[in-house]
């Protein structure tokens, strides 16, 4: 197959190379007519930029590729990913896209602003924004691993995660163990993976115990502290309270936590509270709260790991792997009165 030319996307957007040249790189100054028109015939026609002689032999890295890192979940995924980068020589190059993007990038775009000629794979972390990724990364023939996608994605070459939901049942085990029968749950946004498994864990964990799930003591929250304080006010409302609650973060389980408190109701004298992550602090926190542990900087380890891997020509046998959430017990959680 013939590859793709400069001037075979010139010719087909009716400029000269140098006008298709200046609007690929975003030199110059080119009308916006023309620079999407360059930019669709590129599309069209699949082309690939030429790379630099001697890029390759450049030092090697992974696009980072996330909707945000504003919270400890993204910071120790991103610690795991530079660290196991540092030590392997391949430097992690981050870039976050928005929901809020005014201009949504074509393939071509997208592929000059986020990759490089030594550029072997891309990690995805918890991202949902729709973008040519994929496609990206079949024409660059690099893999992409994404860490607790929201979506499941048959296109990525590996997905990584925790077990959230044998976490899930974990969590509800615990609690239940302690005597609690009536056990409220926090749950996340409806388009996040891992959430979902936690719920379907925690759904386990009643059935495992006999207990008919009641829909009642389902609550809405969005991973965030505030979704979690109002999803305890109206747990607050129910004639027939709770003994306990399993918040699917730990954001939600503290701002619960918080307005119960201004509310008079102890934790967990009146009413156990148990979360999900172990962020930083929460054994600090009065009282110390009882979550299930995720090894989230172990999940960016792995991704490099399994990038340089398959860069290597050493493919994963498997494309889901899960590494295990364990239970850290703390003084949020007791049996009910």
């Amino acid at each position: 197959m013939t590859r793709t030319t400069l001037k075979d996307v010139a010719q087909r957007a009716g400029v000269s190379t140098a006008t298709a040249s200046k609007a690929l790189s975003g030199r110059g100054e080119i009308a916006e007519q023309t620079r999407q028109a360059v930019v669709q015939a590129a599309d069209d026609l699949a082309y690939m930029p030429q790379r630099r002689p001697g890029a390759e032999q450049g030092r090697a890295t992974a696009a980072l590729i996330t909707d945000s890192i504003d919270s400890y979940y993204g910071v120790e995924i991103l610690r795991g990913l530079v660290e196991e980068g540092f030590r392997r020589g391949i430097d992690i190059v981050p870039h976050i896209e928005s929901h809020q993007s005014p201009q949504r990038l074509s393939a071509i775009e997208w592929e000059r602003a986020y990759l490089r000629p030594a550029t072997i794979g891309i990690v995805t972390v918890v991202y949902a924004v729709e973008g040519p990724v994929f496609e990206v990364a079949r024409r660059r023939r690099i893999p992409v691993i994404a860490i607790d996608p929201y979506l499941i994605s048959r296109n990525a070459t590996v997905t990584i995660s925790s077990t959230n939901w044998e976490g899930g049942r974990t969590a509800t085990e615990h609690l239940i163990d302690l005597g609690h029968r009536r056990i409220a749950l926090i749950n996340g946004t409806p388009s996040f993976i891992p959430g979902i498994d936690r719920y379907h864990g925690y759904r386990a964990g009643l059935a495992d115990a006999g207990i008919e799930p009641d829909d009642s003591l389902l609550f809405d929250g969005q991973y965030t502290f505030g979704s979690g304080f109002d999803a305890a006010e109206r747990i607050l409302e129910l004639p027939n309270r709770p003994t306990a609650v399993f918040a699917l973060s730990d954001r939600m389980a503290l701002g619960a936590i918080r307005a119960f408190e201004s509310h008079g109701v102890r934790v967990p004298a009146d009413i156990s509270v148990i979360g999900f992550d172990n962020s930083p602090g929460t054994e600090l926190m009065t009282p110390a709260l009882t979550t299930i542990r995720q090894p989230m900087a172990d999940m960016g380890r792995l991704a490099v790991q399994v990038l340089q891997n398959i860069a290597a020509g050493n493919p994963s046998h498997l494309q889901r792997i899960k590494l295990a959430a364990t239970l850290v017990v703390r003084s949020s959680t007791a049996p009910p009165r």
